[in-house]
Order: C-alpha cells, then sequence, then structure tokens
C-alpha cells in the first residue's frame, strides 16, 4: 500500500488557484471581449481600479490590472500583469510591482524552485486581493474606455538593482576557470 500525503501536490494546488483566479477575474471584467485599451471603473470614495488589455487573441488575453490613488507615487499600485488563457479557463500572474518595486520572476539562473515559489506567492496574492475588489464592488458596473495603453515608465520594468543583475551572470561565467576533466 503507498503512502498518501495530506496535502495536495503543489502543481495541482497551482493549477487550482489559477483557476479560481480565472473564475474571480471574470467576475471583475469582460476578459475575452474587451479590445486593447486602457479603462477604468470607479466607484465613490474608492480608488479606480485601471485595466490595461496589452493583447487580445482567440484563446489568450494578456492585462495589467491596478488600483490608481490620487496621492500616492506611482499613483497606479499594486499592478499585477496577467495571462489568461480562455480555453484552459486559467489566469496567472506573471509578475506583480509593490510600493514602486517590481519583482523579476525569470531572472538569470534563477532556479526552478525558487520561480514555483514566487509563482505560488503571487498568484496567491491575486488571489486574495481579486477576492477582495469583488467584496469592495469593484464587480458591478461597467469599464470605461480611456484611451490606448500608454507608455511604459521604465523605472518600473526592471527592480532597482537588477539591471546588474542581468550583466552578472555574463561576468561570472568569463572568470570561470576550465574545469578539468578526469579520464
Amino acid at each position: 500500500m503507498h503512502a498518501r500525503s495530506l496535502l495536495p501536490n503543489p502543481l495541482d494546488w497551482l493549477l487550482g488557484l489559477y483557476a479560481e483566479n480565472y473564475a474571480r477575474l471574470n467576475q471583475l471584467l469582460p476578459t475575452r471581449t474587451l479590445p486593447p485599451g486602457r479603462y477604468v471603473k470607479t466607484i465613490p470614495e474608492r480608488p479606480d481600479l485601471v485595466l490595461d488589455v496589452f493583447e487580445q487573441q482567440p484563446y489568450t488575453t494578456l492585462l495589467r490590472l491596478s488600483l490608481r490613488f490620487v496621492e500616492a507615487a506611482p499613483a497606479e499600485d499594486p499592478e499585477s500583469y496577467w495571462r489568461v488563457y480562455h480555453d484552459g479557463r486559467q489566469a496567472e500572474v506573471t509578475h506583480c510591482r509593490f510600493d514602486s518595486h517590481r519583482r523579476r520572476l525569470f531572472a538569470p539562473e534563477t532556479p526552478a524552485k525558487i520561480i514555483a515559489q514566487y509563482r505560488r506567492h503571487m498568484n496567491n496574492f491575486a488571489s486574495k486581493w481579486l477576492e477582495h475588489l469583488i467584496g469592495q464592488g469593484y464587480d458591478g458596473g461597467a469599464w470605461i474606455l480611456e484611451g490606448p495603453v500608454p507608455a511604459w515608465n521604465p523605472e518600473y520594468i526592471i527592480a532597482p538593482g537588477s539591471e546588474d543583475d542581468l550583466e552578472e551572470p555574463t561576468r561570472r561565467r568569463a572568470t570561470k576557470r576550465p574545469r578539468s576533466v578526469r579520464v
């Protein structure tokens, strides 16, 4: 007889979370029908919910979701980037930004275990954030088109210090001594 774990397989758990995120995201917005552009949902006495639809394909949508605070820098925070798979009914957060720091998901030489932990962490946060937005009443009302998606602020594309991280693996490789091969 095989011993069974009481805890779910981490991949099963993550895919289940993606399915929950898909359902919650579709409560907030019509992920399949909005053409590319910037949209806003306004609720009195609450920050505006901002949606940027970057790309709309038959089976996939790429979007960004954030809240717009009047007296904050940056004004839109937290910021989450989503890949929505309509045929698989899955929605995953590819990366997030909090307090003007974007976390890089796929840094050079990042171990797969760290990437998996990051995905679980970000998507778990996103699931709770979507639940909060629905609880605050953002699931009702219409999305208002503001115009095209604005250009990204280069300061927020890569977290501070990451520029050095991009060059570091190359420097490390160049300074490594060749391995000796035993015969």
